[in-house]
């Protein structure tokens, strides 16, 4: 039972932040951020502009674990393990500034314009 109360906070969190996880057929667009370290320090792009309903899917083309998480904790992908990605939707106007998970250093920006 607490386990099904702290994911379904989570979710609550997610949705009330204006973010979340979805499906590419949930999105009026899917924007790509690849997490690399090809002509990148972790993120390309590093900031991408969106509108509200839009979605990102990052995509872990490393060989090592790597995820997105919101500085505010509004979203995050899980854990991308190589090859693997995650959408996650974005509903709410504002400047999201992210980091990964496993690697702080590695900073991106996601703007939702109306």
């Amino acid at each position: 039972m607490r386990v099904s109360a702290v994911i379904l906070g989570a979710a609550l969190a997610g949705l009330i932040a204006g973010a979340g996880a979805a499906r590419a057929e949930d999105c009026k667009t899917v924007y790509q951020v690849e997490i690399t370290f090809k002509g990148a320090k972790g993120f390309k792009p590093r900031e991408l502009t969106v509108h509200a309903g839009d979605c990102v899917r990052w995509t872990n083309m490393t060989g090592i674990e790597h995820s997105a998480v919101a500085v505010d904790r509004s979203f995050h992908t899980g854990t991308l393990m190589p090859g693997s990605a995650n959408i996650i939707v974005f509903t709410k106007p504002g400047e999201v500034p992210y980091a990964c998970g496993p690697h702080p250093p590695m900073k991106g920006l996601i703007i939702v314009e109306p």
